[in-house]
């Protein structure tokens, strides 16, 4: 969780900071950083697309742990991830966002108890498919399923966490 958190604050950052220094793995004191290999890689610097994408994969393997610290901490990650990803490379953002794993991803997080779809982790997880339009990943069904338990629920009874997630999923749809 407070990797997430630290990963979090640096994108927000945009990797600079007059407190915080990044420095690659490989870099000695007084070496040049290496030359990203691509113009793709050069808007994302000083990530490497590779490296976004391993980001991606494990940010969804850490989800499906069904930890409620670390979901909060993966989901709010991810988002400021593929925040910082749009303002670099808007395709890249977009490809990120619309991968075919999400979709599985989803599935399984709906498929983990009742009431699940409603939980503030999966609505701001399905805010983030809608906002960056991945209809392959979140279905007009699944929009409707929520909209019909968000109608059958005691909106007065949800914790402040579902309601605020429920409220930014229903502006952005």
């Amino acid at each position: 969780v407070s990797i997430m958190q630290f990963l979090r604050v640096a994108l927000r950052q945009n990797f600079s900071s007059s407190l915080l220094v990044m420095v690659g793995q490989n870099t000695e004191q007084g070496a040049t950083q290496p030359q990203p290999s691509s113009l793709q890689d050069a808007a994302l610097h000083p990530l490497a697309t590779q490296q976004v994408f391993l980001l991606v994969v494990s940010l969804q393997n850490l989800l499906v742990h069904k930890d409620l610290l670390l979901s909060q901490a993966v989901v709010a990650c991810l988002e400021t991830l593929v925040e910082y990803l749009y303002v670099k490379n808007k395709d890249v953002a977009l490809h990120v966002a619309s991968q075919p794993w999400h979709r599985f991803l989803l599935f399984t997080l709906l498929n983990g108890g009742q009431k699940s779809i409603l939980q503030p982790e999966v609505l701001r997880l399905m805010t983030l498919f809608v906002r960056y339009q991945s209809s392959n990943i979140i279905s007009q069904k699944e929009i409707s399923q929520i909209l019909q338990e968000a109608a059958e629920a005691n909106l007065a009874e949800l914790p402040e966490a579902t309601s605020c997630a429920l409220r930014l999923f229903l502006c952005q749809v």
